[in-house]
């Protein structure tokens, strides 16, 4: 290794950059300022100054009074920062040309040069036990005719891709730096993933002529070389549509991958998880809430919860797992399952609070925190979360489609139905309750076949609301023989809800009108 003195300031600013557009630093702000104070400050010539106290004042806001000794809190995030650094060094950053470390028992980064080595050995692509997530490479667009793409658009667009992944936090993306430097040396997939330590490939090419743009983009699983999504992207092109053609292509490409609702995690939740809770690894977890989203029953529901439950337990700094824990707490207060937990909805605020702790911009937790305040019916405090929301400047489409269900509960329609509609048509893979959103959407417009159009969507028997839903829309249509048989099957399925319609109805619809509406559309029935 070369000493640091040899390092220019300008190569370590860059490595910087690879390293925090790592997730783990992307989603926390607090771990992202610590990184570049300390690095900024070696650079300045002012590492004398890298304390305890200094890096609490600046970085962590402590107030002047600050006291390191009874105060563990530096010492408790820069564990952190050497473990996320490990992890980064360990996975998408193994091939990264610079090694940036914090020694224990102090706060000056060290810099040393690291040989690239293009053949990584297989035990040193091993992550930590904790650090089960998919990680993903996107790899440099061949441009299939130069003389009508320039290069520098097609590299763009990977650039734009990778950076754009790096906002799932379910995900691991390799720098795009890394890719481009080894992509010549790659020869096939399976290849690519052993040198990047990546799971999945997504690349694809870039073909113009004078008039249209064609852009294919590919997903493959490097271990089988197996093509596991595609889509083609076609364009009229001009020279000042074409930032606006990557902006679309991009944000399709990275709401059909990223996110619980991509196809990466529908891929991999094909496969069951282990069957024990003790024989979990932490990304394990995601896939029985998956199971539970899809499959109502109480039992897939206690094996989902006690998942999640052992997950925050393995590792509490797990951020998206409080979120998604919250939620399943809701969907168990939501079907009336029995559980050990006493006040879930309270439980699950304090869970979602809990990961927006750890991470301020784990866009799971705020929907876990709309739908509890929902069912509290605590209507200011969901609207308060959709508009913090709001100003993250968000990128996934399942939790668009999660707020903008929230928005129409609490009555507020129209931004609700935006919302909604723009997430199912970035990704129509999404959970079965949103169809629900748009059914009492169009139940409040009067367009009733609409209304039922939605109702009929949620292919969820088993759940009162597809069938009160069908009710209340037929009886408005005047069909209402159709309409009694939909309630002649509540009636069977869930005798006990009969005698209390009304307040079922308004168990987390905010709007007393619209409540009223769907009571009076059923009674038409009876």
């Amino acid at each position: 290794m070369q000493t640091p003195s040899t390092i220019s300031e300008q190569d370590i600013t860059a490595q910087l950059q690879r390293v925090l557009s790592f997730p783990a630093f992307t989603n926390s702000v607090l771990l992202s300022a610590f990184l570049k104070f300390v690095v900024d400050e070696k650079l300045a010539g002012r590492e004398k100054e890298l304390k305890e106290y200094t890096i609490g004042i600046k970085v962590l806001s402590k107030k002047m009074t600050y006291d390191p000794q009874t105060d563990a809190t530096v010492r408790i995030h820069a564990g952190r920062l050497r473990r996320t650094l490990n992890e980064y060094y360990d996975g998408p950053g193994i091939s990264d040309p610079i090694f940036i470390s914090i020694p224990k028992g102090a706060y000056i980064p060290m810099f040393d040069y690291k040989k690239l080595n293009p053949v990584i050995p297989n035990a040193a692509l091993e992550t930590p036990a904790l650090q089960h997530k998919p990680t993903i490479a996107v790899l440099p667009f061949r441009v299939l005719n130069e003389e009508n793409v320039h290069p520098t658009f097609a590299d763009s667009l990977g650039d734009h891709i990778s950076t754009e992944l790096t906002s799932f936090s379910e995900l691991l993306v390799v720098s795009y730096f890394s890719t481009s430097k080894l992509s010549s040396e790659i020869t096939d997939f399976k290849e690519a993933g052993r040198m990047l330590g990546a799971k999945y490939i997504l690349t694809g090419s870039v073909q113009s002529d004078s008039t249209h743009l064609r852009i294919r983009v590919q997903l493959i699983q490097t271990e089988s070389q197996q093509q596991i999504w595609t889509n083609s992207y076609e364009h009229e092109k001009t020279a000042s549509s074409l930032f606006k053609i990557q902006d679309d292509v991009v944000r399709h490409v990275v709401n059909q991958i990223g996110g619980y609702y991509g196809i990466i995690f529908r891929e991999a939740a094909k496969i069951p998880p282990a069957a024990r809770v003790e024989d979990l690894k932490i990304y394990d977890a995601i896939f029985w809430y998956y199971h539970m989203v899809n499959n109502q029953t109480e039992e897939v529901f206690l094996k989902a919860k006690a998942a999640m439950e052992y997950s925050v337990k393995l590792d509490p700094a797990y951020a998206l797992g409080w979120a998604i824990l919250g939620e399943t707490y809701v969907a168990g207060f939501f079907k009336g399952y029995q559980s050990n937990i006493d006040q879930p909805l309270e439980n699950a605020v304090q869970c979602a609070k809990t990961s927006l702790r750890i991470d301020p911009l784990c866009q799971h937790a705020y929907q876990t925190l709309g739908l509890a305040h929902l069912f509290l019916h605590q209507r200011e405090a969901c609207l308060k979360v959709a508009e913090q929301w709001m100003k993250l400047k968000p990128k996934a489409a399942g939790i668009a489609g999660g707020i903008g269900f929230c928005l129409i509960c609490a009555g507020e329609y129209e931004r609700g139905f935006k919302l909604l509609d723009d997430s199912i048509q970035l990704n129509p893979y999404y959970q079965w309750w949103l169809n629900g959103g748009l059914s009492f959407y169009y139940f409040q417009k009067k367009e009733y076949e609409d209304a039922l159009y939605w109702a009929e969507k949620m292919n969820m028997p088993d759940v009162p609301w597809e069938l009160l839903m069908k009710a209340a829309s037929l009886a408005e249509m005047n069909n209402l023989a159709e309409a009694n048989e939909h309630i002649i099957k509540m009636k069977q399925r869930f005798p006990e809800l009969m005698d209390s319609i009304k307040p079922y109805l308004g168990a987390f619809l905010q709007s007393e009108q619209l409540v009223d509406s769907l009571y009076s559309a059923i009674l038409k029935t009876t």
